[in-house]
């Protein structure tokens, strides 16, 4: 299958992102570096960001993109256990897949929203819309 420049670009974020969740999750308590925010709006935020490249990135598979990053959350959350200062949270874990479901069913919605009205790119249509359009000029049936 062949992918455009766009493409490429949104998987090759979508996957720094999951590196950089891991480095985050797992280095040291010494080396940690807080923005500021509560810690539950950064786990939050921080998901919700790498949800929305990996929704972008992988269209057809985001229930799967979903699953693996809330499984992914929790993993990197028991991680903590193993690294020093830091420890885990079902607290954490569970801002970082309320992230993950926020942005997977935004991305859903968006997608519905898209596949009733058409995209908004000028020129542009979705399929279901010229199905639709084509169904609409097509009145053999009324001859008879």
């Amino acid at each position: 299958m062949l992918i455009g420049n766009r493409q490429r670009n949104l998987r090759a974020c979508a996957w720094f992102c999951v590196i950089l969740l891991a480095y985050l999750s797992l280095i040291p308590g010494d080396f940690e570096v807080r923005t500021g925010a509560p810690t539950r709006l950064e786990h939050f935020v921080a998901y919700f960001g790498t949800t929305v490249f990996f929704m972008l990135a992988y269209p057809r598979k985001r229930i799967f993109a979903v699953v693996s990053l809330m499984v992914y959350a929790c993993l990197l959350e028991l991680g903590q256990l193993i690294s020093p200062g830091r420890f885990a949270s079902i607290v954490d874990a569970t801002a970082s897949m309320l992230g993950v479901g926020a942005a997977g069913a935004l991305s859903i919605l968006i997608s519905a929203s898209v596949l009733v009205s058409g995209p908004s790119f000028p020129g542009e249509r979705h399929d279901l819309t010229k199905r639709m359009l084509e169904k609409q000029g097509d009145h053999s049936h009324w001859r008879k």
